[in-house]
């Protein structure tokens, strides 16, 4: 308990010169850094105080938000009490350490997610997602409610959060089907893929990387909305995939984590074995790390007091990945308060880690009665009111802001080749900021004659975001060698209504390059015709034995009475059946919202409390939860569904003869002093009537006499348990 008080010592001396903020020192003896590399701690309390997220401005400011009341005691009191801030960061003796914070805005409830747009800070409150104007002097300007269903409901561990702004202009979150764009001063919103639990990130091209607690990353094969454009159509293989398998971790001591007396959790030494709380992954490209660390996707795990590197292999289209280390971390540390919840690329090329530097990381709703102990045992309960900002780089540096916004238009364009991949995606947004159209020529002249393909990527998505975008003026067959590019293109040509000439059709398949042939067949099957159809079924063919060669045509083909009739061709016959089992799904698709008030429920609940790793349509997640649909355990008897609602369900379990090892548990909603049983009722019946074909039978009687058996509502059943509880019955 004393190495605590310690701790708070320069927090209660700095309190008394709140206007005249010193240095923070911070003793970082007992973190472990990869050999080469240096720690820095750029900021801590009482600067900030339980950061979560952070955002650099045109001018290379740190922004930072600050989730206050999360878990301020084991009870968790007070939660949305209004003492949230986004402050900004400042170095006022230019000595390349922060010694000041002002506060931007304050009064914020779990305020989770912030990102500079536009001249503007995009930020997000539940449920308001909110766009404000800065002004010249640092303050706040006009407020505009962009989504007033931004984060509705729900636990504050499975909320929206993260907006990432993408290289195609979009704006994406974690936990969330939404996507943001600003377009002509009006925000629009659109449907995208569900993606992941807590941060996200992207790779140089903008394909989305994100995770869940128990999988360190997740991620995509091609780019946000290209295999979602028919809404019967759910992608398996090319969205959500698992891209690394291995999630062992490593930390230095045995740490106070949640459900640790399950089987199989913890070593001998009670070291955490596997994540159970992995989050805020970064794509890691900039100039303070060597060249084997481009390109790798560094994660936290804030349960084990780390922060993991992995190594991504790009072959093609496909994405996979490998830990770099077994053993050991890129980052770990003996402090137990040491909470890493997100990172992020620097304008100066370093990694930057928000850490959250708190005892309680597990929310009340989901803290069993065995780690409520182990905090109070470790004096966890004890430590708040802290934060920090570290840095992390191969130089021995002092922190400099980099100032994007006094360069002008050529030196932006310049900027679009850069090393360091935030100095790219500022450098985009500020020329769309600008609304500078003379600099169009310049862009295409990148395109063209550029150095490199990412450049060229980012001149492409700049002229597109000032709609001078002219696809028909591109040289595409000049730019096969760059297939990254090329993909872009042809994706940009289905959405802006741009035709391919048929002489380019044949140039890009006789390429025969897998990542441009996968995108051809999107176009080609939103484009259907005699000669398109013709050339589908050539690339139909190449990738035969492919069923990840599926997707792009199941999403992009129209779903109407006349699709394929006019063709005779064996290959598009071979696809001809699972096409005419989609137009089937389309033409039966139903909700339950209509059916009545206790099902109009029950669907907001389900979409709140479980969509998120069941899928809105009830079809599971790879690697996270099995499916709903046509289950025995949701069709049979009504008490076994309400059973895993309550009190959860860990281990293995068989789904209609398949088997799912999944690698976390789902707790039960029970432990939420939230939930009634009413609520219960509404969602175990929402279940059965959306995803199959037995009765609403489900009784408030039977999930009380369920909720009132001898078992705490922390302990999770196994497949066993509840095959011997509901055959006996």
């Amino acid at each position: 308990m004393m190495k605590f008080l310690l701790r708070l010592i320069p927090a209660i001396l700095f309190c008394s010169c709140a206007d005249n903020y010193h240095e923070t020192i911070v003793d970082l003896s007992s973190y472990q850094i990869e050999k080469g590399f240096y720690l820095d701690a750029l900021a801590a309390e009482p600067l900030i105080d339980a950061p979560i997220a952070l955002s650099f401005d045109d001018s290379g400011s740190m922004w930072v938000l600050e989730m206050t009341g999360y878990m301020q005691s084991l009870e968790g009191i007070n939660e949305e009490a209004p003492i949230g801030r986004i402050v900004i960061l400042e170095d006022k003796d230019n000595d390349g350490a922060i010694d000041h914070s002002k506060v931007f805005l304050d009064n914020l409830k779990l305020a989770r997610a912030l990102a500079h747009i536009n001249g503007g800070l995009l930020y997000a409150e539940p449920p308001f997602l909110y766009f404000t104007q800065i002004n010249k002097d640092m303050t706040p300007g006009k407020t505009t409610i962009v989504d007033s269903t931004y984060a509705v409901g729900g636990n504050v561990e499975h909320q929206p959060n993260g907006l990432l702004v993408n290289i195609d202009n979009w704006i994406y979150s974690a936990k969330a089907s939404k996507r943001y764009r600003l377009k002509d001063d009006n925000w629009i919103i659109e449907n995208t893929s569900f993606r992941g639990q807590w941060g996200i990130s992207s790779d140089d091209i903008g394909r989305l990387l994100y995770n869940d607690n128990s999988n360190q990353i997740r991620g995509d094969w091609v780019t946000p909305n290209l295999l979602n454009q028919n809404p019967a159509f759910q992608p398996k293989l090319a969205i959500g995939n698992n891209l690394v398998s291995n999630q062992n971790v490593y930390p230095l001591t045995a740490t106070a984590v949640n459900r640790g007396y399950l089987p199989n959790m913890l070593h001998e030494d009670g070291k955490l074995k596997r994540f159970t709380s992995a989050c805020g992954p970064v794509y890691l490209e900039g100039t303070s790390f060597p060249d084997d660390y481009q390109s790798n996707v560094m994660v936290c795990a804030p349960e084990a007091n780390l922060i993991k590197r992995n190594i991504l292999d790009f072959n093609k289209l496909k994405i996979t990945g490998r830990q770099a280390w077994t053993g050991k971390e890129f980052i770990s540390s003996s402090d137990e308060a040491f909470r890493p919840v997100n990172l992020y690329n620097g304008p100066d090329g370093a990694m930057y880690i928000v850490d959250m530097h708190k005892g309680i990381i597990q929310h009340k709703t989901y803290m069993t009665s065995y780690l409520r102990e182990n905090y109070i045992k470790k004096g966890l309960d004890t430590i708040v009111g802290m934060g920090r900002i570290l840095k992390v780089s191969n130089k021995k540096q002092l922190h400099k802001n980099i100032d994007l916004s006094v360069l002008k238009p050529l030196n932006l364009i310049d900027s679009l080749s850069s090393k360091n991949i935030w100095i790219r995606n500022r450098a985009q947004q500020l020329l769309i900021s600008r609304k500078d159209i003379s600099i169009a020529n310049q862009l295409f002249q990148v395109i063209e004659n550029g150095d490199s393909e990412v450049s060229k990527l980012h001149a492409l998505y700049v002229l597109e975001g000032l709609q001078k975008l002219s696809l028909s003026n591109i040289k595409l067959t000049k730019l096969l060698h760059q297939p990254k590019l090329v993909s872009h293109i042809i994706k940009l040509c289905v959405e802006m209504d741009t035709q391919l000439k048929d002489e380019q059709v044949k140039a890009l398949m006789a390429k025969k390059n897998e990542m441009i042939d996968y995108h051809l067949a999107y176009y080609l099957s939103a484009r259907l015709n005699k000669k398109n159809e013709a050339h589908l079924g050539q690339l139909i063919g190449r990738y035969k034995n492919e069923d990840w060669f599926k997707e792009p045509i199941l999403s992009g083909i129209e779903l109407s009475e006349n699709t394929f009739s006019i063709s005779s061709d064996k290959n598009l016959t071979n696809i001809g059946a699972e096409i005419e089992l989609l137009k089937q799904l389309a033409k039966n698709q139903k909700t339950a919202t209509n059916e009545s008030d206790g099902l109009t429920k029950g669907r907001i609940l389900y979409m709140k409390q479980c969509a998120t790793c069941h899928g809105p349509d009830g079809k599971g997640n790879k690697g996270l939860a099995p499916p709903l649909l046509n289950s025995e355990y949701v069709s049979e008897e009504p008490g076994k569904l309400a059973s895993i609602i309550l009190y959860g369900l860990q281990g293995p379990i068989s789904v209609n003869g398949e088997k799912f090892n999944m690698s976390n548990a789902m707790p039960g909603i029970g432990i939420d002093k939230n939930i009634s049983d009413e609520n219960i009722k509404d969602i175990g019946n929402y279940i059965r009537n959306a995803f199959t074909t037995s009765p609403q039978s489900l009784t408030s009687q039977v999930v009380d006499s369920l909720r009132n058996l001898p078992r705490p509502l922390d302990k999770m059943y196994t497949e066993n348990e509840l095959k011997e509880t509901y055959t006996e019955n």
